[in-house]
């Protein structure tokens, strides 16, 4: 077994088709000895019992009078010899091979019972068994013991040689099995051995490559699809990776810049200080911002990170935000925070919600609404404004990362506000969305969350 697992799957899947094969033909030899030494074994009893009762009968009839040498005569060697005892126990008449021996077995039957028993009479020189059937007969000057016997060599001569003969047919069956299933293994890897080869030559790169689809719908062709998606899925995500690294790099250069640029004017201008410390503060900010908002990309991108998770009630967030809002935005403020539980990581979602608010005050006019609900098992937070709204081509398009339109361009925003809320509610078993409401106190965006819901329990009424 050990050098079946070293070896490749090809050499292993002969192997043990191969050793599968050699035992079922070994069990079939099996069943097919045992078959035939049963059958020659009983032929050889039944032999032995006619001899028996021939003699029998003419024991009953006449007695040991006329008994002749030639009625107990078989075959005049010992492969079947016959003894005929009287009533003393001792040989009256005996076949040529065994004149003078005793008798050759102690069992003695009653008349008209029979006995069969096994036995080596050492006959032939080598011990040999012999099967004996023994029939007890009351006739005149009875009783009398007839003893017949039947050399089990010939069943045993026959086994052996039909033995050699199954296994001497099972080697060549043996190899061509072997050889028929090699080259069908082969045959069927061959497919994967060019997707092994075209997957050895994508480079990380270039993921443009694709293996090629064998013929039919088997297990081969779904892998060799399978690898495709999959290297669709990497090629994705290898665009968005260089997107993201390429803007992200952009978005960075600039409020560096403009620090730089000011430490510079600043060094060689002493007087311009007080003029420069808020265009750095300013853009320090900006810089800070740009980072959280960066990391925390990275946080809900990460698989392995796990936060903890607890049961959250999203309209105490809903109405801490509005809270927070009124005293810092000068817009209205209307809440209808209905009873809404989740489990999940409160920070998070208190990040995910205050986005949603944040860009809501950034575009809206005079008011904005935050509500929150439950809706066939899902919760529901909504925040809509009386703003511009967005475009129907850009709804899709503003959960991307650093996508800005015209709008929050001039208003400073980095661009990963509402990628963070698709993200954290993506982490939370929920999606982020834009919604089309035909509201005429909120024409604006109308951006919602849902999110698996916690059953509440329910209160029952006296």
């Amino acid at each position: 077994m050990r050098i079946l697992a070293a070896a490749g799957v090809r050499m292993r899947t002969t192997g043990v088709a191969v050793l599968a094969l050699a035992l079922a033909i070994a069990t079939a030899c099996v069943v097919v000895v045992l078959l035939l030494q049963q059958s020659l074994d009983r032929s050889v009893t039944e032999s032995a019992r006619s001899t028996a009762r021939q003699v029998a009968v003419q024991l009953v009839r006449a007695g040991a009078r006329d008994l002749s040498p030639s009625d107990v005569a078989s075959t005049g060697d010992t492969e079947a010899v016959t003894q005929v005892l009287g009533p003393r126990s001792t040989p009256i008449a005996s076949d040529p091979a065994i004149v003078g021996r005793p008798a050759i077995t102690a069992a003695r039957p009653a008349p008209g019972q029979e006995t069969v028993e096994t036995l080596p009479l050492g006959l032939d020189g080598d011990g040999s068994d012999y099967r004996l059937v023994s029939e007890g007969v009351n006739g005149p000057g009875g009783p009398f013991t007839v003893i017949s016997a039947r050399s089990l060599e010939p069943v045993t001569e026959a086994s052996a040689r039909l033995t050699l003969l199954l296994g001497l047919i099972s080697l060549p069956l043996l190899g061509i099995a072997g050889f028929a299933v090699y080259r069908s293994v082969g045959s069927a890897l061959r497919p994967v051995e060019r997707m092994r080869r075209t997957v050895a030559e994508i480079s990380t790169r270039d993921l443009a490559l694709r293996v090629p689809l064998p013929p039919g719908g088997d297990e081969v062709h779904r892998l060799a699809v399978t690898l495709n998606e999959m290297l669709e899925r990497l090629g994705s995500a290898q665009a968005a990776q260089r997107r993201f690294v390429a803007d992200a790099s952009h978005e960075l250069r600039s409020p560096l810049s403009t620090i730089s640029t000011a430490l510079d004017v600043s060094n060689q201008h002493p007087e311009t200080t007080d003029e420069l410390v808020p265009v750095i503060t300013r853009e320090t900010a900006r810089l800070r911002e740009l980072v959280d908002d960066l990391l925390m990309l990275a946080r809900t991108d990460d698989a392995t990170d796990r936060p903890s998770r607890t049961e959250v009630d999203l309209d105490d967030i809903v109405r801490a935000e509005a809270e927070r809002v009124r005293g810092e935005a000068a817009v209205e403020i209307e809440v209808r925070a209905g009873p809404a539980k989740v489990r999940g990581s409160e920070a998070q979602l208190r990040r995910a919600v205050r986005n949603l608010v944040d860009n809501a005050c950034g575009h809206a006019r005079e008011r904005i609404r935050i509500a929150s609900s439950v809706q066939d098992e899902m919760v529901v937070v909504e925040v809509s404004d009386d703003g511009p709204g967005v475009a129907e081509e850009d709804r899709e398009r503003v959960f991307e990362r650093f996508v800005r339109l015209d709008a929050s361009r001039r208003r400073g925003g980095t661009g990963l506000g509402l990628s963070i809320v698709a993200g954290i509610a993506a982490r939370h078993g929920g999606r982020a969305r834009y919604v089309d409401v035909a509201d005429p106190s909120y024409p604006g965006a109308h951006f919602v969350i849902e999110l698996p819901s916690i059953e509440l329990p329910r209160i029952e009424e006296d």
